[in-house]
């Protein structure tokens, strides 16, 4: 996402600022706040990822913590956004890899930041997870010098988790046939504006077989983070039926998922 060279521009530049200052609350203009921000992609790790990792993106500018209006952004990829100094304003801005998959209900004026959300629909769901990555990004207004235009690059940050799941023993325990799959459950499928995971419950069934030391290994299963105090249950059907469930691995530890988590469930059912 290019960065505007002030500079360079500045028949641009008193363009966006005559826009910018139309939209203050304040007549005078006294208390004229305004902020030119930039979106940046980044991975858990902080490392900048490349503007194509998110197709869709979109902003929304909430004032006072309720929703006022949506915000596009400029031919160069900046959001201008001015407001009353004395407010307390908030920019959400969201991201998506796969157009179509990420479902946003556009607020009514007046929405709270915490009522409002985006989810996955259900073609990004079960074994079709990896299918979507989004992005989330949430610029907070504390103070400025009005009058002037901030530049300002707001990070979004993947909202991905990656699990994979590893069981031990199951030929010993339940017969050797190989009809076995692997449920995980304890996962939502929305996040809410102000970035906390809610929503429907969801429950997924990544591909999996046995390894050559007779594990049953699942593929990657990307996911939205677990909701605070929840944790993942993972489930083994044998021919359709349930022969092993637990929310623990084989140390006896719940597993919870943070954005940018890539972490490995091993089970033992020796050990249940």
């Amino acid at each position: 996402m290019r960065f505007l060279t002030i500079l360079k521009f500045p028949l641009l530049l008193i363009i966006a600022t005559t826009m910018l200052i139309t939209s203050c609350i304040d007549e005078d203009n006294s208390n004229c706040v305004q902020y030119a921000l930039n979106t940046q992609l980044l991975d858990k790790s902080g490392n900048v990822l490349p503007d194509s990792t998110a197709t869709d993106t979109r902003a929304y500018l909430f004032i006072n913590n309720k929703f006022d209006h949506i915000i596009t952004a400029e031919s160069n990829g900046r959001y201008l956004i001015s407001f009353d100094g004395k407010a307390k304003v908030s920019l959400v801005a969201f991201g998506d890899n796969n157009k179509g998959l990420l479902g946003i209900y556009t607020p009514n004026a007046g929405d709270k930041i915490s009522s409002v959300y985006a989810h996955l629909s259900s073609k990004a769901e079960g074994k079709d997870s990896s299918s979507t990555n989004l992005f989330y990004g949430r610029f907070d207004y504390t103070s400025a010098s009005s009058g002037k235009i901030n530049n300002v690059v707001l990070p979004m940050h993947s909202q991905q988790a990656t699990v994979h799941v590893v069981a031990k023993h199951l030929r010993e325990y339940y017969g050797s046939s190989s009809n076995y799959h692997i449920v995980l459950s304890g996962f939502h499928n929305s996040v809410t504006f102000d970035g906390t995971v809610t929503g429907d419950s969801v429950t997924y069934t990544p591909n999996a077989a046995f390894d050559s030391n007779g594990n049953l290994c699942s593929e990657a299963l990307y996911t939205l983070p677990t909701k605070i105090g929840e944790s993942v249950t993972i489930s083994i059907y044998k021919d359709n039926l349930l022969v092993w469930q637990s929310a623990k691995d084989y140390q006896g530890n719940t597993t919870t998922l943070s954005a940018g988590d890539n972490k490995y469930i091993i089970i033992d059912v020796e050990r249940k």
